[in-house]
């Protein structure tokens, strides 16, 4: 694939130049690519995915990721911009960001540096709001022109990072999964339900997993239970999860990461699992799959509505609300909502406010009922609060983390 060259920023001076730096002026020599992203306003682009071009600057390959509607933990309204090295080594530059508009002039400009850029690491180098993303487009494109310099003048690079083992830990307990020589507790997990994701009958099948308490203990309540209902000798027996994603739970109580695939292929079983016992990373990471690669349609708007008010899947049912405000005339056309809990009407309410404030320039930072349920999570996990409750539950918590830090200041 041949990438697109950076172009130099030409500079001509005319008698003897200041020493460097001097008056503002710089003797380092820039580069100047832009990336053009047509047709941006109308991306089918979900939240937390983004779309990329690869070019190359001042002698390194380059891959700038660009979030339409923001990445998956940034606040709400936003467009992140990501650059990445793409080579295998460090390398240290100084660099700008900018948005160019109709009139070819440079807008929203973000720069830095000196910054290491590592290998294969994104680095956020910008962030605007949206609606002023908007405003600039040139006939459907958004232009982003990258500038870049490394640092010359007899300035030296940072050495890279040295080597740092990882702590070897958290892979040692990994390593203990399904040691029957170490393991103090037998599971023994037998199914023939009907499949969360397809509603078909399967096959009765079992499997049986060595498990250490210690571990279950420490994961959740429920899975601790389990160690209280088997003994030395006794297994215990699980009736109500498939044997393939109890080993899903059970691999990510021990600090495994599911693959993606698994995730995807097995997101409702999953969810189902995880949520009976309580195992609330794995939950959120299923759910989160399951919203960015299942498409809503007004045929299963209903079936996944219900199902996440069931679970308390708090960003699938904002991802139907919000699918629900854009298709609402359909919707009334041809949907019944006689069985739809009224509790709810406020999560509706809440994604018909969203809406209509979505393109005001300014949002209150503590206006927690317009926030999206990432950015919710976000705040709460960032204050080591639960973040598996409803939309209503987590906005409750934050008002009164609030409310108490007000009376302290008072």
């Amino acid at each position: 694939m041949s990438l697109t060259e950076a172009s130099r920023v030409a500079v001509v001076d005319v008698g003897t130049p200041p020493a460097s730096g001097a008056n503002g002026l710089s003797t380092k020599e820039w580069e100047c690519v832009d990336v053009r992203v047509h047709g941006f306003r109308d991306l089918d682009v979900m939240r937390g995915n983004c779309v990329s071009s690869r070019f190359r600057c001042v002698g390194t390959v380059w891959e700038l990721r660009v979030y339409p509607h923001g990445d998956i933990v940034s606040d709400e309204g936003m467009v992140d911009i990501d650059l990445v090295n793409l080579d295998d080594h460090c390398i240290w530059v100084e660099y700008s960001v900018s948005i160019k508009g109709k009139d070819g002039e440079v807008h929203h400009a973000d720069s830095a540096g000196p910054v290491t850029f590592e290998p294969d690491d994104p680095w956020l180098c910008y962030d605007v709001q949206r609606t002023k993303i908007l405003e600039d487009l040139v006939d459907g494109t958004l232009v982003v022109q990258v500038r870049m310099c490394t640092v010359a003048d007899g300035s030296q690079p940072l050495p890279p990072k040295p080597f740092v083992a990882d702590n070897p830990l958290p892979q040692l307990i990994l390593e203990q999964f399904m040691d029957e020589e170490s393991s103090d507790l037998t599971i023994e997990v037998t199914s023939t339900s009907e499949s969360a994701a397809t509603g078909t009958k399967k096959a009765k099948t079992s499997a049986t997993f060595h498990a250490h308490r210690f571990i279950l203990q420490q994961c959740t309540s429920a899975l601790g239970d389990l160690c209280k209902a088997g003994g030395d000798s006794t297994p215990v027996r699980i009736s109500d999860v498939e044997p393939q994603t109890f080993r899903h739970l059970l691999y990510y109580a021990y600090g495994g990461k599911i693959d993606d695939e698994d995730l995807e292929k097995n997101a409702k079983d999953i969810i189902d699992a995880a949520n009976k016992y309580g195992v609330v990373g794995l939950k959120l990471e299923a759910e989160a799959s399951y919203v960015s690669t299942m498409s809503i349609t007004i045929e299963n708007l209903m079936d996944n509505l219900l199902y996440a008010d069931s679970k308390n899947c708090a960003l699938l049912k904002e991802a139907v609300m919000d699918f629900l405000v854009k298709n609402w005339k359909e919707a009334t056309e041809k949907l019944s909502f006689d069985i739809v809990p009224g509790s709810l009407m406020k999560d509706l309410l809440t994604a018909v406010g969203a809406a209509s404030s979505k393109e005001s320039s300014g949002t209150d930072s503590n206006d927690f009922a317009t926030m999206k349920v990432c950015t919710l999570r976000k705040m709460l996990h960032e204050k080591g609060l639960p973040i598996d409750g409803s939309r209503e539950a987590m906005i409750v918590l934050l008002r009164s983390i609030l409310q108490a830090q007000i009376r302290e200041v008072l």
